[in-house]
């Protein structure tokens, strides 16, 4: 079970996930492939050592791209927005939808053609949140704007639940 999903309240609904462009993940593969390839050559050619040298650092790179991202999670409910960074050290930026003041969308040319871009939120009182590339930022942006119009929305009582009467408080 993801972070995000642990830590929703009972009334809070996960409205979307963003995901991380797809380059990143070919990216890492490609490299990976390479150095394996590469170990091959090597190898024919009667080189164990300096084989074996360059599957481990293929294996390193091809961490060190994807373990940030598979530690990354960020989420829109329909009262916040989540950003989770980490897989042993945990770091989180949560922001309260109602609080949310501005979103940005940073998004160049190649954004616009293969569909990616950056997200920054700005808040009452709270320090900017920038987060990192991701794939269809626009729809993250809607996500956080639908949600910022719910958490404006007045709170209605479920059904067979009765307002207190005369605006008193029930915690009076």
């Amino acid at each position: 079970m993801s972070y995000i999903e642990k830590s929703l309240g009972r009334s809070e609904t996960l409205l979307y996930r963003a995901q991380f462009p797809w380059f990143y993940d070919m990216g890492a593969w490609t490299l990976l492939a390479v150095f394996v390839g590469g170990a091959a050559v090597v190898e024919w050619t009667e080189s164990g050592w300096a084989a074996v040298a360059l599957v481990i650092i293929g294996v390193v790179l091809w961490l060190t791209i994807l373990v940030p991202i598979w530690a990354t999670e960020i989420g829109v409910t329909n009262q916040r927005l989540i950003f989770k960074r980490g897989l042993i050290l945990r770091t989180t930026q949560e922001l309260q939808l109602r609080a949310i003041e501005e979103v940005n969308l940073e998004q160049g040319l190649l954004g616009r053609l293969f569909d990616f871009g950056r997200i920054e939120l700005r808040g009452t009182g709270v320090d900017d949140i920038h987060l990192p590339l991701l794939a269809d930022p626009l729809t993250l942006r809607k996500a956080l704007q639908d949600g910022m119009a719910a958490a404006t929305l007045p709170v209605v009582a479920p059904p067979g639940m009765h307002p207190p009467p005369n605006g008193i408080s029930s915690a009076a």
